[in-house]
């Protein structure tokens, strides 16, 4: 059960937060292993795909193994100002603040099959950012997933009403 592996911290970053932590998770070998077992098997059936995008930061390193393990190309994106060269933005507000998310303009072509993957799915607003930065620059997303659904919150579901095929390890 990947639950086990994931430390909870009340009141971080701000009051009324509990705080999944996938660095409990990742200092796991076996746990580590579990997570990224389920999301594989899960995404396989999308596969092989254009590109994979990782969402900055923790979202890096699972989309990192699943790259790896399909042999698929990984693309980053980050928070603004965090890549060189020509990128795409989004803004957007998160559960408690808002943010920005870029990615360099020239790493998703026209008609690429995507595949967009996060550690954890609270509001919904980096995962439809980096959807809209995607299919701005033409690239078709297959499926999104995250290692943590937090279900009492509506991410989950934006993802689904726009028609796109969601996964997800573990919910809360």
């Amino acid at each position: 059960m990947i639950k086990q592996y994931i430390k909870s911290y009340k009141d971080f970053p701000h009051a009324g937060i509990d705080f999944k932590d996938t660095a409990s998770l990742c200092a796991s070998p076996e746990g580590f292993s579990l997570a990224n077992n389920k999301m594989y098997s899960q995404l396989l059936k999308y596969c092989p795909v254009d590109k994979i995008v990782g969402l900055d930061a923790r979202g890096f390193i699972f989309a990192s193994v699943f790259a790896h393990r399909t042999r698929g190309p990984l693309v980053l994106a980050r928070k603004a100002g965090k890549l060189p060269g020509p990128t795409t933005r989004k803004d957007f507000e998160l559960e408690y603040a808002s943010a920005s998310l870029e990615i360099q303009s020239d790493a998703i072509s026209k008609d690429d099959k995507v595949i967009i993957i996060d550690d954890l799915m609270a509001t919904g607003g980096t995962m439809n950012a980096a959807i809209d930065i995607v299919q701005e620059l033409g690239g078709q997303v297959v499926a999104c997933a995250c290692i943590i659904d937090l279900s009492f919150l509506p991410g989950g579901d934006s993802i689904r009403n726009r028609n796109i095929p969601y996964y997800t390890a573990t919910t809360y």
